[in-house]
């Protein structure tokens, strides 16, 4: 064997050896960027999963922190008391009432207008339903039921200036309809006006009966009146 030849045979296995970890340190590489490709294009879409949800929260904290949806039953109530610089309430003291003509009578019922007028020097408001009884007189006891509310006419709000009047309709029910009606007769009717303790007194003389079970009285909202 010359000198070539024997150099051949000891670099043979060196060879061998560098081949082999040439092709280990190929396979292995690939592998590890893949997974590191995976790894780095998996982030971005777990960061904005997880981003999402607390945008949200933020979203619907400011929301209702800034108060943009109004919680229910936050709209005010209906005013029950004149408009604030408006004229107040009509007093029983400020008013005079009398009986006038109304529909006349049907079915056993007499249909006649009560009329409160302002006989004060200033503006007054009356609005609503007044308090109604049958009374033996000025300063008697009320007789029988008070007057129900008929609410077929709307609510309206009527300034009487001095010297004008506003009117309610009511209805007066025979008492001859009743056969358990303890007959009694009444001078005229107490009126408490809408909103007020006070009460005047207007001359009708009427039967009424003096069971508080048996209404005869029905009544409407005032009205304007000429």
């Amino acid at each position: 064997m010359n000198r070539f030849q024997r150099a051949l045979v000891l670099a043979s296995p060196l060879l061998l050896a560098g081949a082999l970890t040439g092709c280990g340190g190929g396979t292995s590489t690939p592998g590890s960027s893949s997974s590191a490709s995976a790894s780095a294009s998996q982030s971005p879409s777990a960061s904005s999963a997880s981003a999402t949800p607390s945008a949200s929260a933020t979203t619907s904290a400011s929301a209702s922190a800034s108060g943009s949806t109004p919680p229910a039953g936050s709209q005010p109530p209906p005013a029950t008391t004149p408009a604030a610089g408006g004229p107040a309430r009509c007093l029983s003291t400020q008013l005079e009432g009398s009986i006038q003509p109304g529909a006349g009578g049907a079915a056993g019922t007499v249909y006649q207008k009560i009329a409160l007028k302002n006989v004060s020097p200033t503006p007054c408001l009356l609005q609503g339903f007044a308090g109604v009884s049958l009374t033996n007189g000025p300063q008697g006891e009320p007789i029988g039921a008070p007057a129900d509310r008929d609410s077929s006419v709307p609510v309206v709000a009527v300034v009487l200036q001095p010297g004008q009047s506003g009117a309610a309709d009511f209805g007066l029910h025979q008492a001859g309809n009743y056969q358990d009606c303890v007959r009694v007769q009444a001078a005229g009717y107490r009126v408490y006006p809408p909103e007020d303790y006070g009460s005047l007194f207007i001359p009708a003389p009427a039967t009424a009966c003096s069971n508080a079970d048996i209404h005869l009285l029905t009544l409407r909202a005032f009205q304007p009146f000429s």
